[in-house]
């Protein structure tokens, strides 16, 4: 059977916290998991009591509390106790003296006044009920104590010395006094917890547990060789270290790759609930209010209230024979599962590693598929593309992400490359180095064209379509053919085209074209969209329907768009004419207001008097020549007006 208990502590791994597996059961199989967790199972032995006792890093009670798995075919867990999060607190608390008066007998003493005790010194005997304990000045030799003990009726001083013996008749006083110096003494290496674990059964035995512990995240890093043929030799190396602080002894190692979700709670902390507080009634109770008489009463109302070729670029030359790459050693590779959500990859030998050591062992070796070609990203800047190898995972199970060493079958060590992780299936990109033979230029035009043209209601929906082209002009290397994989940008919102898109990723168009040697290809790409743009043709100028009209599709259209528009800018130079002529009007009324004073302080009669009303005659003739001139743009503007309304509603 398993018995499963969610408030359980055992041994914790993985803490440079000191050796804590000598106390326990030995390891015999671990899990590393890539979230940085590790399951282990070890051995634990029950005793006759029924109880399996355990030492536990304090750093990793906690973990332990929440995932503790016992295995047992004979009994049924019941439990388990261990040290608080602070026990030497926890002890003291209900103890009528503290952990300093523990350094002082004169202090205890004091603090256990009433407690019965047996005092010997010098050959003489006092029992009694300690009363207190006093400060005697002795002069020149300092300080000394001196306890008060009531013996018979009688209140005795004794001394309180070196040879002076202090026996406490009271056994609960003793059970206390040993209990808090046991508790002091278990503080100093507050590191770990004891625990005993209660399982129900047969008697003495051997059981499992399992339980998981944070640990350092196991990585990986691959080795591949291209081959002819488009093949490649795929190994996978998982590098782990032993930081436990214990060694580890034929134990199984299981990892695990995905993305677990890890969580962790202070569950050996002590939480309190927090209570509202009732104040105590002191009041002096209900005394009735004196009687004001009636008031007028009121009726008050209730509210409601989200591929072939082969690359070959200046690569470094390998300090390994080409014949001892290309006859690389087979990998002893374990049992490799996939589950759900994760890939797991057990070693086939049991480990011995020593705390503190690192293991790289090999976890896949496999012959796949993989294209060598050179791959040119047009936002990194450069002419050149990056040499890569397209592999693909052809194993039975998920890969994890790592770094990656590339080696030639004839050339040896060209490069490294970082491989993010692969389902089985897939294809991953991993570029190696700059192929420096072949060079890459790119030009972009764009352009934007109306397509069709609705007018309804007085209102125009023309549908606008545009255009971005680009044109790729490779040239290729001078000594060997290539496969150029161009890694075009997406646009969200716009269409792709392109004769050689090969697939795509999240971020990119993948365009796949063969150079032979010395020679220039052309890869073009387009990329499109329709957008809708809305124009009310009564409100909209002159220039913008001039515009409309030589983008439009069809000449009807187009011909109906410029007649409004010259109707528009008819409209718009009478408007012109209309602001032109008020303010000659406002420059002519503030003549006015002027001859108008001159008028007031002249004598009537007068030569300039005359002159002045002469003046204000011609401006107000000005002014009504003005308003007539006015009034007949504002005819003609209402009849323009009036014909741009029809022809709108005709369109």
């Amino acid at each position: 059977m398993i018995a499963r208990v969610s408030s359980l502590a055992l041994v914790g791994l993985f803490l440079p916290a000191g050796a804590f597996g000598a106390d326990n059961g030995p390891i015999t199989s671990i899990t590393l998991s890539s979230g940085g967790l590790a399951e282990v199972v070890r051995k634990a032995d029950i005793d006759s009591s029924g109880l399996i006792n355990m030492t536990v890093p304090l750093e990793q009670v906690n973990d332990v509390l929440k995932s503790i798995v016992v295995f047992d075919e004979a009994g049924v867990v019941e439990g388990i106790t261990l040290p608080g999060p602070n026990p030497l607190a926890e002890t003291f608390k209900n103890l009528p003296f503290t952990v300093e008066d523990l350094q002082s007998p004169a202090r205890l003493l004091a603090k256990l006044q009433g407690t019965r005790v047996r005092l010997e010194k010098a050959g003489s005997t006092v029992e009694g009920l300690v009363l207190g304990v006093s400060v005697q000045d002795d002069g020149d030799r300092g300080q000394s104590f001196v306890i008060s003990v009531l013996s018979d009726g009688r209140i005795t001083g004794v001394g309180l010395s070196a040879d002076t013996e202090v026996t406490f008749l009271d056994e609960d006083i003793q059970q206390k006094v040993a209990k808090a110096l046991s508790a002091v003494g278990n503080g100093k290496s507050d590191g770990a917890r004891t625990v005993a674990l209660k399982v129900a059964g047969e008697g003495e035995r051997e059981v499992a547990v399992s339980y998981v512990v944070p640990a350092p995240i196991w990585k990986t890093a691959y080795r591949v060789v291209t081959m002819a043929d488009d093949k490649a030799r795929l190994q996978a190396w998982a590098v782990l270290e032993n930081a436990s602080g214990e060694d580890w002894d034929d134990v199984r190692i299981t990892l695990s790759s995905g993305a677990p979700v890890t969580l962790k709670q202070r569950l050996h902390d002590l939480y309190w609930k927090q209570r509202q507080e009732v104040p105590v009634d002191v009041s002096s109770g209900y005394v009735p209010p004196v009687d004001m008489g009636a008031e007028p009463q009121f009726d008050v109302a209730e509210s409601e209230a989200r591929m072939p070729g082969a690359a070959r670029s200046s690569f470094i030359g390998s300090a390994v024979a080409p014949e001892m790459v290309l006859n690389m050693a087979a990998a002893n590779v374990g049992e490799v599962s996939e589950g759900a959500v994760t890939a797991s990859f057990t070693i086939p030998w049991p480990v011995d590693l020593e705390s503190g050591e690192t293991l790289s062992a090999p976890i896949v070796d496999k012959i796949v598929s993989a294209e060598t070609v050179s791959v040119f990203q047009p936002e990194s800047g450069l002419q050149h593309p990056i040499a890569a190898i397209l592999i693909k995972n052809e194993t039975e199970t998920s890969l994890p992400q790592g770094i990656l060493t590339v080696y030639d079958e004839k050339e040896g060590y060209v490069g490294d490359a970082q491989i993010s992780g692969m389902p089985s299936g897939e294809s991953r990109m991993a570029s190696f180095a700059t192929d420096k033979k072949v060079r890459i230029a790119q030009s972009t035009s764009a352009d934007s064209q109306i397509v069709s043209i609705k007018v309804n209601d007085g209102v125009l929906n023309a549908m606008v379509r545009e255009r971005s082209s680009t044109q790729y002009a490779i040239k290729g290397a001078p000594d060997g053919d290539r496969t150029i994989v161009i890694e075009h940008a997406k646009r969200p919102g716009w269409q792709f085209s392109s004769e050689q898109e090969l697939d795509s990723t999240a971020t990119h168009h993948r365009l796949k074209v063969e150079v032979p040697a010395g020679i220039t290809e052309t890869v073009s790409a387009l990329q499109e969209r329709t957008l809708s743009e809305t124009y009310s043709l009564i409100s909209t100028d002159a220039n913008q329907l001039l515009y409309l009209s030589r983008r439009s599709p069809d000449k009807e259209t187009a011909a109906k768009l410029k007649e409004l528009s010259e109707l528009q800018n008819e409209i718009a130079q009478i408007e012109r004419q209309i602001q032109r002529l008020r303010l000659e009007k406002d420059e002519e009324s503030r003549d006015q207001e002027r001859h108008r004073a001159n008028l007031a302080a002249l004598e009537p009669g007068a030569d300039l008097y005359k002159r002045a009303a002469r003046k204000l005659e011609e401006s107000e003739t000005r002014i009504e020549d003005v308003d007539t001139e006015i009034a007949a743009l504002s005819v003609r503007r209402e009849e323009i007006r009036e014909t741009l309304g029809d022809a709108i509603r005709k369109f």
